[in-house]
C-alpha cells in the first residue's frame, strides 16, 4: 500500500520504521528532517520537505493516489486540517492524532464529520494500558484479547518464585495449571518455549489464560498481591489525567504531584476526586510528606525520560510494590532494565500497534483480518488476533494436523461465546477468532503461520 506519514516526531519515526518492516510504500512529509538522517537515508522511504497544509506539497507526495495518510504533527488542529485537506484531494483513508482532553467529548463527531478512518490518542491508549497493568499488580504488563476473555500477562522470575527450576511440562501437567506459556525473554532474546523449557531466575515469562486460570496460576506462583488502592503519579500530563479518571472509576485513590501551580489549578478542575499536590517530585521530603512509602503504585509520567527513570529508581530502592515508568526513547530501555525498573510504557509504541493493526486489516476485508496486536519488548515478537474466514487453507483441520512454522504458537480460540485454550485435538472452524504468537515478525496473513 501507498502510505503517507505527516510529521516526523517520536511517533512518526517509530511508525515509519514499523510500516517499512510491514513492506508498505512510505512517503514522509515534514518541514525539517535534520534530526532524522537515518530515515531519509533509507532507500525504502521517500521524503518531501514542506508544509503538509499546502495542497501543492500534498499533491507532490501523491496524496490523490495514496491508500492512507497518517497525520501526526505536533498540533491537533494541524492534524485535523491536514486530514480534511488530504481527503478532499483524494486520499482513500485518513488517520489523525488528536490528543487534547478538550476534544475528548467530541471525538466521535469529529471522526464522522471529517470522514476520518481512525483517531489515535497515544496518551489515552497509554493510560488504558497502565490501568490494565494495575489491575494485576504482580504483572509487569497485562493486556487482553478476545473482547477481554483472554488475559496475557508478563512476569519476572525472582529468587523466591515457585516457578524457578521447573519445566513448562512440570507446571502444566504435574501442577495442572491451565495457562499457555507464550514467551520467555532471557538474555535480551525472546522465544516461544517448549514443554522441556526450564524457567530460570531473571526470566521474563508471558502467559495467557482466562481470568480465573490466570488467578490460579498467580496463586500457585505465590504472586497474588493486595489490590491496588493508592497510586501516586509524578507529573500532571495529559496521560496522567486520562489515567487518573480510569483509576478513580476503579475506586483507586489518586494523588498527582505537579510542579506547575497553573497546571495544578487545571488538574483540580479536571479531576475533582483526585488529590493534586503542587510540589517538586525531586524533593524527597515532599514524597515522604505525601505518603510515598505507603502507596501501592508509583507511576512516573513527566515529559522527561531521564526524570522518570530517576524517580522510578528511587521508588525501587524504597520497595514500592508497583512501579511504572513512561519512556519515549526506546534506546533508553537498556538503562531502565539496569535500574531495576520492570514495567516500562512507550506511548508511541502503543499507538503504532493500533495503526499497524488497522493497516493489516484494511488490505483485504474479505480475508481473515487482524483484530488486535500486542508487541512484546522485542518488536519482532508479537501476539495477533485473527478472525477466520474462507481464505484460511486449513479450515476444519485439527491443530495437531496443521503443519505450523517453528516459533509460532496458537494460544486460544473463541467460538461464539466460548473461549477454548488451544490443544492439538481442537479444530479451527470458519468464523472462529484465534490468538497466535509469532516470534519472528512473520505473520501478515493468517496463512503465514503454515509451513
Amino acid at each position: 500500500m501507498n502510505i503517507i506519514i505527516v510529521g516526523i516526531g517520536k511517533l512518526g519515526e517509530y511508525l515509519t520504521k514499523s510500516l517499512v518492516r510491514e513492506g508498505e510504500n512510505v512517503t514522509l512529509i515534514d518541514e525539517d528532517f535534520s534530526l532524522n538522517k537515518d530515515l531519509i537515508n533509507n532507500e525504502d522511504v521517500k521524503y518531501i520537505t514542506g508544509n503538509a497544509l499546502d495542497s501543492n506539497v500534498l499533491l507532490e507526495s501523491g496524496v490523490s493516489e495514496c491508500d492512507l495518510i497518517i497525520c501526526v504533527m505536533d498540533s491537533d488542529e494541524k492534524n485535523i486540517l491536514c486530514s480534511l485537506l488530504a481527503k478532499k484531494l483524494g486520499a482513500k483513508n485518513t488517520i489523525a492524532r488528536i490528543r487534547s482532553i478538550v476534544y475528548s467529548n467530541s471525538i466521535n463527531i469529529l471522526k464522522e464529520e471529517l470522514d476520518l478512518s481512525m483517531i489515535i490518542n497515544p496518551e489515552q491508549l497509554t493510560a488504558l494500558s497502565i490501568a490494565e497493568s494495575l489491575s494485576i499488580p504482580s504483572a509487569l504488563n497485562a493486556t487482553s484479547f478476545l473482547k477481554g476473555r483472554l488475559q496475557m500477562i508478563s512476569l519476572k522470575i525472582k529468587e523466591d518464585s515457585n516457578l524457578k527450576g521447573k519445566t513448562i511440562n512440570d507446571l502444566v501437567k504435574k501442577h495442572n495449571l491451565n495457562v499457555v506459556f507464550c514467551g520467555i525473554e532471557r538474555h535480551n532474546s525472546i522465544t516461544v518455549p517448549t514443554g522441556n523449557t526450564k524457567i530460570n531466575i531473571g526470566d521474563k515469562i508471558s502467559v495467557a489464560g482466562t481470568i480465573k486460570d490466570i488467578n490460579e496460576f498467580l496463586t500457585f506462583a505465590n504472586l497474588i498481591d493486595n489490590k491496588t488502592k493508592k497510586v501516586m503519579i509524578a507529573g500532571g500530563s495529559s496521560t496522567a489525567v486520562y489515567l487518573a479518571k480510569n483509576l478513580i472509576d476503579m475506586n483507586i485513590k489518586v494523588k498527582i504531584i505537579e510542579v506547575s501551580l497553573e497546571r495544578c489549578k487545571e488538574l483540580s478542575e479536571l479531576l475533582p476526586k483526585a488529590l493534586i499536590i503542587n510540589a517538586d517530585v525531586s524533593d524527597q521530603n515532599v514524597l515522604y510528606e505525601e505518603g510515598f512509602e505507603n502507596c501501592d503504585a508509583f507511576i512516573s509520567l513527566t515529559n522527561i525520560d531521564e526524570e522518570n527513570i530517576v524517580y522510578s529508581m528511587f521508588a525501587s530502592i524504597k520497595n514500592i510494590p508497583k512501579i511504572i515508568t513512561k519512556v519515549n526513547h526506546i534506546d533508553l530501555k537498556g538503562i531502565v532494565e539496569k535500574a531495576n525498573i520492570d514495567t516500562v510504557i512507550a506511548p508511541h509504541k502503543i499507538a503504532t500497534n493500533q495503526i499497524v493493526k488497522y493497516v493489516r486489516a484494511m488490505k483485504d476485508s474479505k480475508k481473515s483480518s487482524c483484530e488486535a496486536i500486542y508487541k512484546f519488548d522485542n518488536d519482532n515478537f508479537e501476539a495477533q488476533e485473527f478472525n477466520i474466514k474462507n481464505d484460511f487453507k486449513k479450515i476444519n483441520k485439527k491443530i495437531k494436523d496443521i503443519n505450523i512454522k517453528k516459533d509460532i504458537l496458537i494460544v486460544a480460540l473463541q467460538r461464539g461465546k466460548n473461549l477454548i485454550m488451544a490443544n492439538g485435538n481442537e479444530k479451527i472452524l470458519l468464523n472462529d477468532t484465534i490468538v497466535v504468537i509469532d516470534s519472528n515478525n512473520l505473520i501478515r496473513d493468517i496463512n503465514d503461520i503454515l509451513e
